[in-house]
């Protein structure tokens, strides 16, 4: 059995991504910060199980502050019900909170160790602060992921990240920590995958590094068969909320007669407007991706709904409706699908994980 610990965690991709290939794994421990990522993870993999931790509500309030996870203020003022709801996501899922508050002497004994850690501060479309050490961004959280691998020495590693990493100031960075992982003893493989080639429907191009303690026999970032969706997959054609299309600027692109493709004018000053059969990449502060329709020569567009944004990203409907069901917002929700992984791409990866394992 593969022992999981998934940081940086979010709603889960990676614990998603093995469930859906059915091996034997355990995540044994979580880590993350954000309050409503943090409820999303319990909601899909947690099933609403409760803490059989029995504490007072004010004991509870004081264990999520010093974890570090939420904001204290809003922490403080939260009723007893949402306090008992976040400490059961916490404890049932054993999210350790804050990266750089943890003892590394609480964390499991675990095989695969994922750090996917934020993106804000190298991105394109972000901050462009960087991720040097010491820095104090949030990308330069990537270092404080040596004190878990240093003293815990897991079998595998798994980064994913956005493809500027890889490129520009932050290259350097990059090849630095790559010669820190071999020094440690570990074989890296990486590479820019993007979920287009995966079998969803979405230009999502990232930099994933698969590494291995000691030589490996497989090549750990092979391409994988993937079941291949369409945009046809994706629509929820129930979502009604269809209106005259009326662009903004240039159109770049057509949709064919009596059918469907994407819609991108987010950027419509700068890129104008886009049609494709592939969807923009999705990003957690910019929603408003959009679907287009040509009904006998007549244009029609709508938002993309939470429900197709968790399709582009590889969730299954049930973790959808999950999230519903634990009163998560519809844009909470399509927040976390520009902040998280597209699961088909990480299925592809732990295929070769297992294949590893198993020669």
């Amino acid at each position: 059995m593969l022992k999981v610990f998934e940081s940086f965690s979010g709603v889960g991709a990676q614990c998603m991504a093995l469930r859906n290939l059915k091996n034997k794994y355990k995540v044994v421990a979580t880590s993350d910060i954000d309050e409503t990522a943090t409820l999303a993870y319990y909601y899909v993999h947690g099933k609403f199980k409760q803490s059989r931790k029995k504490y007072t509500t004010e004991k509870k309030r004081e264990f999520i502050i010093k974890k570090g996870i939420g904001n204290k203020n809003r922490i403080n003022k939260l009723d007893e019900v949402a306090v008992n709801t976040l400490f059961d996501a916490i404890d049932t899922c054993n999210n350790m909170g804050d990266i750089t508050k943890i003892n590394v002497n609480e964390v499991p004994d675990h095989d695969l160790f994922t750090y996917s850690f934020p993106c804000q501060d190298i991105s394109s479309v972000g901050t462009q602060k960087g991720l040097d050490k010491d820095s104090g961004t949030r990308s330069s959280l990537l270092w404080e992921c040596k004190k878990i691998i240093e003293a815990k020495k897991p079998k595998y590693l798994l980064l994913e990240n956005v493809k500027n990493l890889t490129t520009g100031k932050n290259k350097k960075n990059f090849l630095e920590w790559l010669s820190y992982l071999e020094e440690q003893g570990y074989s890296n493989y990486w590479k820019i995958f993007d979920s287009k080639d995966y079998g969803i429907p979405q230009r999502r191009p990232r930099v994933i590094v698969v590494s291995k303690l000691g030589k490996c026999k497989t090549n750990l970032i092979k391409d994988n068969i993937i079941k291949q969706k369409s945009i046809m997959d994706i629509i929820d054609f129930e979502q009604q909320g269809w209106k005259k299309f009326m662009p903004k600027a240039d159109v770049k692109g057509q949709v064919k007669n009596n059918s469907y493709a994407f819609l991108d004018d987010r950027d419509w000053k700068i890129n104008g407007v886009m049609i494709s059969d592939l969807c923009s990449t999705q990003r957690a502060g910019r929603t408003g991706l959009k679907l287009i329709k040509n009904e006998n020569g007549n244009l029609y567009e709508r938002k993309l709904n939470a429900l197709e944004c968790c399709r582009l990203m590889g969730y299954s409907d049930k973790d959808y409706y999950n999230m519903k069901k634990g009163n998560l917002t519809d844009g909470q929700i399509m927040k976390i699908c520009g902040n998280s992984i597209v699961v088909n791409v990480l299925e592809s990866v732990f295929m070769n994980i297992f294949e590893e394992e198993n020669l």
